[in-house]
Protein backbone atom coordinates (compact mmCIF):
# COMPACT_ATOMS: atom_id res chain seq x y z
CA UNK A 1 0.00 0.00 0.00
CA UNK A 2 0.84 3.72 -1.11
CA UNK A 3 0.76 6.50 1.41
CA UNK A 4 1.46 10.30 1.35
CA UNK A 5 1.98 12.02 4.41
CA UNK A 6 1.30 16.14 3.84
CA UNK A 7 3.46 17.95 7.20
CA UNK A 8 4.46 21.44 7.19
CA UNK A 9 6.32 20.88 10.68
CA UNK A 10 8.92 18.19 9.89
CA UNK A 11 12.54 17.73 10.74
CA UNK A 12 15.05 19.46 12.09
CA UNK A 13 12.11 20.83 14.31
CA UNK A 14 12.23 18.14 16.88
CA UNK A 15 8.45 17.34 19.00
CA UNK A 16 5.56 15.44 19.55
CA UNK A 17 4.22 15.41 16.32
CA UNK A 18 7.75 14.71 13.98
CA UNK A 19 8.58 11.86 16.60
CA UNK A 20 4.78 10.53 15.80
CA UNK A 21 5.47 10.53 12.37
CA UNK A 22 8.98 9.46 12.03
CA UNK A 23 7.47 6.37 14.12
CA UNK A 24 4.34 6.19 11.94
CA UNK A 25 5.92 5.95 8.75
CA UNK A 26 9.38 3.64 9.39
CA UNK A 27 6.78 1.17 11.21
CA UNK A 28 4.34 1.25 8.41
CA UNK A 29 7.14 0.59 5.76
CA UNK A 30 8.36 -2.70 7.94
CA UNK A 31 4.42 -3.40 7.64
CA UNK A 32 5.01 -3.40 3.70
CA UNK A 33 4.03 0.35 2.98
CA UNK A 34 6.04 2.42 0.56
CA UNK A 35 5.51 6.10 2.20
CA UNK A 36 6.40 9.63 0.91
CA UNK A 37 6.72 12.50 3.33
CA UNK A 38 5.73 16.21 2.06
CA UNK A 39 7.07 18.32 3.72
CA UNK A 40 8.34 22.44 3.91
CA UNK A 41 11.73 23.26 3.01
CA UNK A 42 12.45 24.85 6.11
CA UNK A 43 15.27 27.58 7.42
CA UNK A 44 16.16 26.77 11.01
CA UNK A 45 19.05 28.18 13.09
CA UNK A 46 20.73 29.63 10.25
CA UNK A 47 21.05 26.24 7.74
CA UNK A 48 18.74 25.45 5.03
CA UNK A 49 16.67 22.39 4.78
CA UNK A 50 15.95 21.71 1.04
CA UNK A 51 17.34 18.05 -0.27
CA UNK A 52 14.73 15.20 -0.57
CA UNK A 53 15.42 11.93 1.16
CA UNK A 54 15.17 8.57 0.97
CA UNK A 55 15.28 5.65 3.83
CA UNK A 56 14.79 1.76 3.99
CA UNK A 57 16.32 1.30 0.22
CA UNK A 58 13.97 3.99 -0.88
CA UNK A 59 10.51 2.88 0.75
CA UNK A 60 10.17 6.10 2.54
CA UNK A 61 10.72 9.43 0.87
CA UNK A 62 11.08 12.85 1.98
CA UNK A 63 10.15 15.19 -0.50
CA UNK A 64 10.49 18.88 0.34
CA UNK A 65 9.45 22.16 -1.64
CA UNK A 66 8.92 25.39 -1.58
CA UNK A 67 11.30 28.46 -0.58
CA UNK A 68 13.01 27.62 2.81
CA UNK A 69 11.17 29.75 5.18
CA UNK A 70 11.79 29.44 8.98
CA UNK A 71 8.50 27.31 10.64
CA UNK A 72 6.17 30.24 11.63
CA UNK A 73 6.69 32.16 8.18
CA UNK A 74 2.90 32.79 7.88
CA UNK A 75 4.35 33.16 3.46
CA UNK A 76 6.00 29.54 3.80
CA UNK A 77 2.95 28.17 5.69
CA UNK A 78 0.05 29.56 3.16
CA UNK A 79 2.16 28.49 -0.05
CA UNK A 80 2.99 25.69 1.73
CA UNK A 81 -0.79 24.45 1.58
CA UNK A 82 -1.09 24.90 -2.06
CA UNK A 83 2.50 23.45 -3.17
CA UNK A 84 1.60 20.45 -1.30
CA UNK A 85 -1.59 19.32 -3.23
CA UNK A 86 0.25 18.59 -6.71
CA UNK A 87 3.10 17.09 -5.56
CA UNK A 88 0.80 15.05 -3.17
CA UNK A 89 -1.32 14.00 -6.29
CA UNK A 90 1.69 12.84 -8.22
CA UNK A 91 2.53 10.32 -5.89
CA UNK A 92 -0.36 8.48 -6.77
CA UNK A 93 -0.94 6.83 -3.57
CA UNK A 94 -3.47 4.87 -2.19
CA UNK A 95 -4.51 7.25 0.69
CA UNK A 96 -3.55 10.75 1.15
CA UNK A 97 -2.31 11.42 4.84
CA UNK A 98 -2.07 15.15 6.71
CA UNK A 99 -1.39 16.47 10.15
CA UNK A 100 -3.57 19.28 11.23
CA UNK A 101 -4.50 21.68 11.11
CA UNK A 102 -3.29 23.63 8.07
CA UNK A 103 -2.38 20.26 5.83
CA UNK A 104 -6.26 19.15 6.24
CA UNK A 105 -6.58 22.40 3.06
CA UNK A 106 -4.98 20.46 1.27
CA UNK A 107 -6.76 17.74 1.45
CA UNK A 108 -9.61 19.17 0.77
CA UNK A 109 -8.20 20.62 -2.39
CA UNK A 110 -6.99 17.59 -3.52
CA UNK A 111 -10.47 16.15 -3.25
CA UNK A 112 -11.21 18.23 -6.52
CA UNK A 113 -8.31 16.02 -8.48
CA UNK A 114 -8.39 12.37 -6.92
CA UNK A 115 -11.20 10.25 -5.23
CA UNK A 116 -8.89 8.39 -2.88
CA UNK A 117 -8.98 8.21 0.65
CA UNK A 118 -8.33 10.90 2.72
CA UNK A 119 -7.11 11.06 6.34
CA UNK A 120 -6.60 14.02 8.78
CA UNK A 121 -4.16 12.92 11.78
CA UNK A 122 -5.89 15.95 14.80
CA UNK A 123 -3.09 16.62 17.19
CA UNK A 124 -1.39 19.81 18.67
CA UNK A 125 -4.75 21.51 19.40
CA UNK A 126 -4.64 24.80 20.10
CA UNK A 127 -1.79 26.33 18.70
CA UNK A 128 -2.62 30.02 18.61
CA UNK A 129 -6.31 31.54 20.35
CA UNK A 130 -5.97 33.59 17.55
CA UNK A 131 -6.46 31.35 14.97
CA UNK A 132 -9.01 28.78 16.88
CA UNK A 133 -11.74 29.64 14.63
CA UNK A 134 -9.73 28.01 11.69
CA UNK A 135 -8.39 25.19 13.18
CA UNK A 136 -12.22 24.41 14.47
CA UNK A 137 -13.36 24.63 10.62
CA UNK A 138 -10.68 22.52 9.35
CA UNK A 139 -10.76 20.15 12.24
CA UNK A 140 -14.55 19.88 12.78
CA UNK A 141 -16.76 21.12 9.94
CA UNK A 142 -14.50 19.59 6.97
CA UNK A 143 -15.21 16.60 5.73
CA UNK A 144 -13.06 13.40 5.45
CA UNK A 145 -13.11 9.81 4.78
CA UNK A 146 -11.03 9.47 8.10
CA UNK A 147 -9.96 11.49 11.05
CA UNK A 148 -7.18 9.65 13.82
CA UNK A 149 -6.55 11.76 17.35
CA UNK A 150 -4.60 11.41 20.00
CA UNK A 151 -7.31 14.13 21.83
CA UNK A 152 -10.30 12.32 23.82
CA UNK A 153 -12.40 15.62 24.25
CA UNK A 154 -12.62 15.83 20.47
CA UNK A 155 -12.89 12.44 19.75
CA UNK A 156 -16.10 12.52 22.08
CA UNK A 157 -16.87 15.92 20.51
CA UNK A 158 -16.51 13.92 17.07
CA UNK A 159 -17.43 10.35 17.26
CA UNK A 160 -21.16 10.68 16.72
CA UNK A 161 -20.46 13.16 13.63
CA UNK A 162 -17.86 11.79 12.02
CA UNK A 163 -15.65 8.52 11.09
CA UNK A 164 -13.15 9.17 13.55
CA UNK A 165 -10.57 6.55 15.55
CA UNK A 166 -8.75 7.38 18.94
CA UNK A 167 -4.90 6.55 18.84
CA UNK A 168 -2.35 7.65 21.55
CA UNK A 169 1.71 7.89 20.90
CA UNK A 170 3.76 5.48 21.91
CA UNK A 171 7.11 5.68 23.45
CA UNK A 172 10.60 3.76 23.33
CA UNK A 173 11.57 2.03 26.23
CA UNK A 174 15.13 2.77 27.19
CA UNK A 175 17.13 0.19 27.01
CA UNK A 176 19.20 -1.32 30.11
CA UNK A 177 18.02 1.82 32.13
CA UNK A 178 18.40 1.61 35.84
CA UNK A 179 15.72 1.77 38.31
CA UNK A 180 16.39 4.47 41.19
CA UNK A 181 14.94 5.30 44.35
CA UNK A 182 14.35 8.55 46.15
CA UNK A 183 17.22 8.01 48.02
CA UNK A 184 19.76 7.31 44.83
CA UNK A 185 18.76 10.21 42.76
CA UNK A 186 20.39 11.98 45.53
CA UNK A 187 19.21 15.08 48.55
CA UNK A 188 18.37 17.35 46.01
CA UNK A 189 15.11 17.61 44.55
CA UNK A 190 14.41 18.62 40.74
CA UNK A 191 11.21 19.32 38.90
CA UNK A 192 11.72 18.87 35.26
CA UNK A 193 9.93 20.68 32.28
CA UNK A 194 10.57 19.27 28.99
CA UNK A 195 8.59 21.34 25.97
CA UNK A 196 8.37 24.63 23.52
CA UNK A 197 8.71 27.65 25.38
CA UNK A 198 5.02 28.23 24.13
CA UNK A 199 2.24 30.03 25.87
CA UNK A 200 -0.32 26.85 25.85
CA UNK A 201 2.57 25.46 28.00
CA UNK A 202 1.86 27.28 30.72
CA UNK A 203 5.34 28.17 31.83
CA UNK A 204 4.21 31.20 33.23
CA UNK A 205 2.21 29.53 35.67
CA UNK A 206 4.94 27.06 36.11
CA UNK A 207 7.63 30.05 37.09
CA UNK A 208 4.97 31.58 39.83
CA UNK A 209 3.93 28.04 41.53
CA UNK A 210 7.77 27.42 41.99
CA UNK A 211 8.42 30.49 43.35
CA UNK A 212 5.83 29.19 46.07
CA UNK A 213 7.10 25.87 46.56
CA UNK A 214 10.95 27.73 46.64
CA UNK A 215 9.06 29.43 49.83
CA UNK A 216 9.08 25.81 51.32
CA UNK A 217 11.81 24.38 50.11
CA UNK A 218 15.00 26.21 49.17
CA UNK A 219 17.24 23.44 48.14
CA UNK A 220 14.82 22.40 44.88
CA UNK A 221 15.53 22.74 41.33
CA UNK A 222 13.50 23.54 38.44
CA UNK A 223 15.33 22.14 35.03
CA UNK A 224 13.58 23.65 31.51
CA UNK A 225 14.36 21.77 28.69
CA UNK A 226 13.37 22.45 25.10
CA UNK A 227 13.11 24.30 21.84
CA UNK A 228 13.50 28.17 22.89
CA UNK A 229 15.03 27.32 26.48
CA UNK A 230 17.69 24.72 26.98
CA UNK A 231 18.44 22.29 24.10
CA UNK A 232 19.90 18.91 24.98
CA UNK A 233 21.06 16.06 23.18
CA UNK A 234 18.87 12.99 23.31
CA UNK A 235 21.27 11.21 25.39
CA UNK A 236 21.62 13.92 28.02
CA UNK A 237 17.49 14.52 28.01
CA UNK A 238 17.89 10.56 28.72
CA UNK A 239 20.08 11.27 31.67
CA UNK A 240 18.03 14.02 33.12
CA UNK A 241 14.75 12.06 32.80
CA UNK A 242 16.63 9.33 35.06
CA UNK A 243 18.16 11.45 37.10
CA UNK A 244 15.50 14.07 37.90
CA UNK A 245 12.51 13.33 40.73
CA UNK A 246 8.73 15.35 39.05
CA UNK A 247 8.13 15.69 35.60
CA UNK A 248 6.00 19.17 35.60
CA UNK A 249 3.44 19.26 32.19
CA UNK A 250 1.42 22.55 33.39
CA UNK A 251 -0.24 23.18 29.95
CA UNK A 252 -3.24 25.29 28.80
CA UNK A 253 -3.94 23.08 26.17
CA UNK A 254 -2.69 19.54 24.66
CA UNK A 255 -3.91 17.02 22.84
CA UNK A 256 -1.51 13.95 24.26
CA UNK A 257 1.51 15.07 24.99
CA UNK A 258 4.33 12.20 24.14
CA UNK A 259 6.74 13.75 27.01
CA UNK A 260 4.57 12.16 28.93
CA UNK A 261 4.55 8.79 28.29
CA UNK A 262 8.53 9.37 27.71
CA UNK A 263 8.97 10.34 31.70
CA UNK A 264 6.56 7.44 32.40
CA UNK A 265 9.37 5.34 30.56
CA UNK A 266 12.03 6.40 32.54
CA UNK A 267 10.11 5.96 35.74
CA UNK A 268 9.44 9.51 36.51
CA UNK A 269 6.48 10.43 37.88
CA UNK A 270 4.53 13.33 36.43
CA UNK A 271 2.25 16.53 37.69
CA UNK A 272 0.43 17.21 35.13
CA UNK A 273 -2.98 19.68 34.19
CA UNK A 274 -6.19 17.84 33.59
CA UNK A 275 -6.37 18.79 29.64
CA UNK A 276 -6.95 16.87 26.36
CA UNK A 277 -6.22 13.07 27.40
CA UNK A 278 -3.96 13.48 30.25
CA UNK A 279 -6.80 12.47 32.51
CA UNK A 280 -6.95 9.30 30.78
CA UNK A 281 -3.52 8.36 31.69
CA UNK A 282 -2.61 10.62 34.64
CA UNK A 283 -4.13 9.18 37.86
CA UNK A 284 -3.33 8.61 42.13
CA UNK A 285 -0.91 5.74 40.76
CA UNK A 286 1.36 7.60 38.85
CA UNK A 287 1.38 11.28 39.59
CA UNK A 288 -0.66 14.03 40.48
CA UNK A 289 -3.23 15.98 38.66
CA UNK A 290 -4.61 19.59 38.51
CA UNK A 291 -7.02 21.91 36.85
CA UNK A 292 -5.04 24.08 34.23
CA UNK A 293 -3.89 27.11 34.86
CA UNK A 294 -4.38 27.51 38.97
CA UNK A 295 -0.75 28.23 40.44
CA UNK A 296 -1.78 27.31 43.90
CA UNK A 297 -3.05 23.74 43.07
CA UNK A 298 0.10 23.14 40.99
CA UNK A 299 2.27 24.34 43.93
CA UNK A 300 0.42 22.13 46.30
CA UNK A 301 0.70 19.39 44.23
CA UNK A 302 5.12 19.84 43.80
CA UNK A 303 5.12 20.43 47.28
CA UNK A 304 2.92 16.68 48.12
CA UNK A 305 5.41 15.17 45.55
CA UNK A 306 8.50 16.59 47.50
CA UNK A 307 6.88 14.84 50.61
CA UNK A 308 5.99 11.92 49.34
CA UNK A 309 8.27 9.14 50.86
CA UNK A 310 7.04 6.91 48.11
CA UNK A 311 7.27 9.68 45.06
CA UNK A 312 9.01 6.46 42.96
CA UNK A 313 6.62 4.01 43.21
CA UNK A 314 4.15 6.59 40.97
CA UNK A 315 6.97 6.11 38.48
CA UNK A 316 7.38 2.38 38.25
CA UNK A 317 3.35 2.47 38.11
CA UNK A 318 3.92 4.76 35.00
CA UNK A 319 6.64 2.65 33.87
CA UNK A 320 4.75 -0.67 34.21
CA UNK A 321 1.91 0.89 32.63
CA UNK A 322 3.72 2.27 29.10
CA UNK A 323 5.99 -0.39 28.76
CA UNK A 324 3.04 -3.02 28.55
CA UNK A 325 0.68 -1.29 26.56
CA UNK A 326 1.66 1.94 25.12
CA UNK A 327 4.99 0.93 22.80
CA UNK A 328 5.59 2.81 19.09
CA UNK A 329 5.21 -0.88 18.23
CA UNK A 330 0.90 -0.59 19.52
CA UNK A 331 0.52 2.71 18.07
CA UNK A 332 1.69 1.54 14.80
CA UNK A 333 -0.07 -1.43 14.64
CA UNK A 334 -3.22 0.28 15.23
CA UNK A 335 -2.79 2.80 12.71
CA UNK A 336 -1.79 -0.05 10.36
CA UNK A 337 -5.44 -1.76 10.91
CA UNK A 338 -7.24 1.91 10.90
CA UNK A 339 -5.36 2.11 7.28
CA UNK A 340 -6.68 -1.50 6.26
CA UNK A 341 -10.00 -1.15 7.28
CA UNK A 342 -10.41 2.11 5.22
CA UNK A 343 -8.68 0.70 2.36
CA UNK A 344 -11.36 -2.56 2.46
CA UNK A 345 -14.43 0.42 2.78
CA UNK A 346 -13.11 1.75 -0.25
CA UNK A 347 -12.88 -1.65 -2.22
CA UNK A 348 -16.54 -2.75 -0.60
CA UNK A 349 -17.85 0.41 -1.58
CA UNK A 350 -19.26 1.29 1.92
CA UNK A 351 -17.08 4.47 2.14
Amino acid sequence: MKITIILDAWQPLVGGGQKLFWKLASGLVGRGYQVTIIARALNYQGKKYVQDESFFDGKLKVVRIGPATSWPNLFGRLWFIFSAVPAAIKTNPDIFMASSFLPGVSLQLIKLFSSRPKVLVAIGFGVSRFLIWLEKLITQVFKYDLLITDDQPFFNLMKDKRPIKYIVNGVDIPKGAPKFTQHQKGAGFTYLFVGRNESRKGLPVLRQAFIKVKKQFPEAQLKLIGPGLKKVSDEELNRTMLSADVLVLPSLREGHPLVLFEAWAHQLPVIATNVGSVARFVNADNGYLVPSGDVQALAQAMIQAQENKNLSAMGEAGYEMVKSGYTWEKTVDRYDQALKVLTMDVQNGTL
